[in-house]
């Protein structure tokens, strides 16, 4: 009943507000400008320490870079000095017959040329009748013997993994 009394008091005399609407309005604007803090006006921008010290290179910062230059240095040293040693030492304690460069005797150098070369459509399992070659025709039954090789060359590096890695 009350709201509609004040409603009422309010709307009395048409568009204009009244002394007490605006008495009102006064009250809470003072409430709302007491309820806001001076401390919220206040702009704190935190400023930084300057980092023109890292720009000029201290003497402790000097002595380490020549310290650490310097210990490379005569780290490299130290492994050219020891290589030849370690070159020597590896060639003394080879199996025998390891490096060692020979000619290959006629025979030898007539089995190599033998060999046919393998080309990308060939497995290591390679059949003779097996005949995919650059510049050859293509048949049916070559295409089906080099499908068994390529399956049979996976198979057999499956087996090889499975070897190696039960070990």
């Amino acid at each position: 009943m009350n709201g509609v009394r004040q409603r009422l008091l309010h709307t009395l005399r048409g568009d204009v507000p009244s002394e007490a609407l605006k008495r009102k309005a006064l009250e809470l604007e003072k409430k709302r400008k007491a309820r806001r803090s001076n401390i919220k006006d206040q702009f704190i921008v935190p400023v930084p320490e300057s980092l023109s010290y890292l720009d000029t290179a201290t003497l402790p910062m000097i002595v380490v870079a020549v310290g650490v230059g310097i210990f490379a240095k005569l780290l490299m040293m130290y492994d050219e000095s020891r290589s030849q040693e370690l070159l020597e030492r590896k060639i003394k304690n080879a199996p025998e017959g390891q490096g060692t460069v020979r000619m290959l005797s006629r025979e030898e150098w007539d089995k190599v040329r033998e060999l046919r070369p393998r080309t990308p459509f060939e497995s290591k399992f390679a059949r003779p009748n097996s005949k995919i070659r650059s510049g050859e025709p293509l048949r049916l039954e070559d295409v089906k013997d080099w499908t068994i090789d390529v399956f049979m060359d996976a198979v057999g590096r499956a087996e090889e993994y499975g070897k190696h890695g039960s070990k």
